[in-house]
């Protein structure tokens, strides 16, 4: 099939202009990560009460001990999503974010493997800003 890493503007406060980071696209796992040595440059990074074990790649099992609230420009809509921090060795150094199946399911993204491409819809985009929008204002 093949990898498909793509480069995407992450910001974590709105006034930001953000930074390039390379994100990889994994169908497989459900949840997003990105790398300690990158999110601890970023505003925003929390603390978990207690770590959070996860199981899959690398030597099966890692840790994440913190979170952090990004915002990806896809485009030219910021989206927001929580990342969960790992160490750097637990990511391929090819890439920044490990892009889990979470967010592609919210903003509706659809990964064609064998084309090695990304389709992302602008007006999916914008549906699932409303509703986030207005879930957090209820």
């Amino acid at each position: 099939m093949g990898d498909i890493i793509k480069t995407f503007r992450v910001r974590t406060r709105k006034k930001e202009r953000g930074i390039l980071l390379q994100f990889y696209f994994d169908t497989g796992l459900p949840r997003t990560f990105i790398r300690y040595s990158v999110a601890s440059s970023m505003k925003g990074l929390a603390e978990l009460p207690d770590p959070e074990l996860f199981h899959g790649f690398g030597d099966g099992q890692f840790v994440a001990t913190h979170i952090v609230n990004i915002e990806v420009n896809l485009l030219n809509l910021w989206v927001p999503h929580i990342c969960y921090v790992v160490s750097d060795a637990t990511l391929d150094p090819c890439y920044d974010i490990l892009l889990g199946h979470d967010f592609m399911q919210i903003y509706d993204i659809q990964v064609k493997p064998k084309k090695k491409t990304v389709v992302i819809d602008k007006e999916a985009l914008r549906m699932a800003l409303k509703v986030r929008t207005l879930r957090y204002k209820a």
